[in-house]
This record gives structure tokens, sequence and C-alpha cells, in this order.
């Protein structure tokens, strides 16, 4: 798995929220130990130094110097600080040479600041009978050594948090990922039209089964809805054929009986066309059901486009003429796709006979195969009326005419047509302006899916 997959994975969000929830926790603790030990230790240093200065206090005013230096001898751990100071402060006897200026001589203890001490000493200063100031710390070398435990063990287990959190929360993303891709997998298949395909279930029950389960029942009820639309368009395509058919028959045995100077010959003639004309909307409704079948996916095969479009030049070249068109066809080097080549052929027969019938004499038209990063390019251009941009899509769909299209003869299945023609092989089909005229696109390489 990507990783930008498993960061956006719900299960790898709620690891990182339990784990911050969890690292701040476990600091808030630590914090509270080492604040409720800070508190009794400076308790514990403040009697240890009201108690040496009481000490100290007892002893004679001319033994008290050689009492502090024996004292110092005795303190082999280094944490107790004395001093003896005269009456303006200058030094008599003891380890420290001067009196801080932050302690005030009042007897009570209070934190000691400066170079030399670790943070959170506490000391005294109070003056003796004899006028003298004696000067009494403790440093706080115990509780330094706490800090340092706490923020060492804060460091570690926030590392060690943020390691195992990062790790376990991947670990239970790539599970759910993979039942994720797996539908997405699934999909593909209903995104190509397939809609008896179904998302894949597991024996969990869980939140993706619950979606899965909805999804497939959708599906299951699209699928109904959609064959139940579709087969009653095929089945009056077919079963109305057969007696057109006969019907038309029957017109022309009728038109071929009428003498030359029947008054009815021209409503026969017109009965006649209009029989064939739903006789090809039929037969259309009934080809698009036909190309929408993805069986015919069986029967792709390498197709020189190049070829395919020299042969619609041969066939189509000749009409243009014949309609005051000037006809082009531009092809760059030759381009083999996978493709069905009777349906490429049908699609493109479709858009440049579009051309023709739409363009006005004069005019011009351009069959194009221009060879792109992405794969090959199939472009019709006319210089005619065009498609208004409001309507390009709907031309797409079944039996829709266009404002500009209306008066010609035709069904409006003809580009219906090439769009089923365009699903079948996951190509792009595209309307744009050509200023003036249409130009139609259609891009022979299978367009993403992008979810």
């Amino acid at each position: 798995m990507r990783r930008p997959e498993i960061w956006r994975t719900t299960t790898f969000r709620l690891a990182l929220v339990y784990g911050a929830v969890f690292a701040a926790g476990v600091v808030a603790l630590l914090g509270l130990i080492y604040a409720s030990a800070a508190v009794f230790l400076t308790h514990q240093m403040d009697e240890i130094v009201i108690g040496q200065a009481r000490a100290l206090q007892s002893v004679p005013a001319a033994a008290l110097p050689e009492q502090m230096r024996q004292v110092e001898t005795q303190d082999v751990r280094n944490v107790n600080f004395y001093g003896l100071f005269s009456r303006d402060g200058a030094w008599i006897a003891g380890n420290v040479r001067r009196l801080p200026a932050d302690v005030p001589v009042n007897g009570v203890p209070r934190e000691l600041r400066g170079p030399g001490f670790q943070p959170g000493a506490r000391a005294l200063a109070e003056r003796l009978p004899s006028g003298d100031i004696l000067f009494v710390g403790f440093d706080a070398k115990t509780l330094s050594g706490l800090r340092t435990i706490i923020l060492a063990s804060l460091i570690w287990s926030g590392a060690l948090i943020i390691i195992l959190g990062l790790s376990l929360g991947a670990a239970l993303s790539l599970g759910p990922l993979r039942r994720i891709r797996a539908v997405q997998a699934a999909s593909l298949p209903i995104l190509d039209g397939d809609v008896s395909a179904r998302l894949p279930t597991s024996n969990r029950r869980d939140e993706i089964d619950m979606l899965a389960g909805i999804a497939n029942n959708m599906m299951d009820e699209v699928e109904r809805l959609l064959w139940a639309v579709k087969s009653v368009g095929d089945n009056v395509a077919h079963d109305l054929r057969t007696p057109l058919t006969r019907l038309r028959a029957l017109l022309y045995r009728v038109r071929q009986e009428a003498g030359e100077g029947d008054t009815h010959l021209v409503m026969l003639d017109q009965a006649l066309g209009e029989t064939d004309a739903l006789l090809g909307r039929f037969k259309a409704i009934q080809r698009i059901s036909e190309i929408d079948r993805r069986e015919r996916r069986a029967g792709f095969a390498d197709v020189r486009l190049q070829a395919l479009v020299e042969e619609i030049s041969d066939l189509y070249g000749p009409l243009a003429e014949d309609h005051g068109l000037t006809f082009s066809a531009e092809t760059e080097a030759p381009c083999v796709i996978r493709a069905d080549r009777e349906l490429l052929f049908e699609a493109l027969s479709n858009l440049v006979g579009n051309a023709v019938k739409f363009t006005p004499t004069g005019g011009a038209i351009r069959l194009k195969l221009v060879r792109l990063n992405e794969g090959p390019r199939l472009e019709i251009i006319d210089n005619g009326p065009g498609v208004p941009e409001s309507e390009r899509d709907a031309v797409l769909q079944r039996f829709y005419r266009g404002q500009n299209g209306r008066e010609a003869p035709g069904s409006g299945l003809g580009l219906s047509i090439v769009a089923a023609v365009a699903r079948l092989h996951d190509f792009r089909l595209a309307l744009d302006d050509a200023s003036p005229g249409l130009r139609v696109v259609l891009d022979c390489w299978p367009v993403a899916m992008s979810y």
C-alpha cells in the first residue's frame, strides 16, 4: 500500500488520535509526579536548612568558624553550603565566599539562584546575636536528578508511543485498505457497464460489509429496472420490425400495381418513406443494444487506424464532392489499437455522414488522425452550423434532435450509436466548437477512472 493511502484511513487517524491522547496523559501524569515530588523535596530541604541553621546558632560565636569547617569536611556529597559573614558582609568562614544578594537576612528559606547552584536549591540567611550573618544552603541535586529522570522518561516514552502508534496504525490500516481496494476493483466492471457485478463482502459484518451490502442491494434493483426498461425497448423494436416489414411489402406491392396516372402514388411513396424511416429507427435501437453488450469485446483485434481513415476517405470523399463539399483526410504516423474494426468503421461513418449532411454547400470537412502521447486521436471537423454548447451532451442521447438539425432527415440515433461504440471501447467522445462548425474528438485510448 502507498504511504499516503494509509495516512488517509480512518483506522490510522484514530490510532494517531489515541496515541496523542495517551501521550498527553503520560506527560500529564509524569508532570504531576514531578510537581508533587518537587513540593515534597522542597519542604524537606527547607527543614534541613532550618535544622542546620539552628544547630550552628547553638555554637558559641568564637567556636563557630571551627565548627563550620568540621561540618564541611563531613559533607561528602557536597550538597551543603555554609557561610559566616561580618556585619558589613566580609567573609569569615564557610564554603560560600560571598553572600548572595537575592537571599534576604530574615531567617526564612527561599530558592537559591546563581552560578554553582542546582535549580531548586534552598537557602536562608540569619543575623546572629553577635551581629554576624549566618548563611546555610542545601543544593537540589536530588530534585535535579529526578527532573532528569522524568525528562528522559518523557523523551523515551514519547518516542516509543509515536513509533508504536504509527506502526500499530499502519498495521491496522492495511486490512481495511485491502478490502477497500477489493471493493474498488469490483466496482470497475460496474463503472464499465457490467451491472451484474457485485461488491465483495466478508463474515465480519462491519461497516464496510454494511455499505457493500447496501450497494449490492441497490445494484440488484438498478439491474432489474435497467433490464426491464431495456427489454421493453428491445422487444418493441424487435416485435414491430416484422409487421412493419410486412406493411412495407404490402405498400410496395400496391405501389407496383397502381397505374402511372393513379392519384394515390404520391401518398403511397410518402407511406413507403415513413415506413422505411420507422424501420431505420428500430434497426438503430437494436444496433445500440447490440453494441452495449460487452460480449463484443471478445472480438477485439489490432486495428490500423490509418487504413480505416483511408477507407472512410475513399467512401465519403466522392459523396462530399456530390454535395459540393471539400473533403480531406490527414494521417500522421501509423497507429494500431485494440478495438472492434467494424464498430469503429460504423462510428466514423456516422460522424462523417453527419458532417456531410449538415455542412452547407461550399463547406469543408476534415478527417484527422493525430498521434498524442496518450494514444491516437480521431477528429472530424466541419464548418457547418455546429452544435450549441448547451446541447452537446443531449445530442448523444437517443432520439434527440438538435435545434440546427431538426429539419434534416434522420432519427436522432446516429450519435447515440457513436456514443455506444465509445462506451464499449472506454474511449472519450467530445463535441467542441470549431469556430465555425463542429469538431468531434474521439480519443482512442481507455479513459482512466478517478475515484
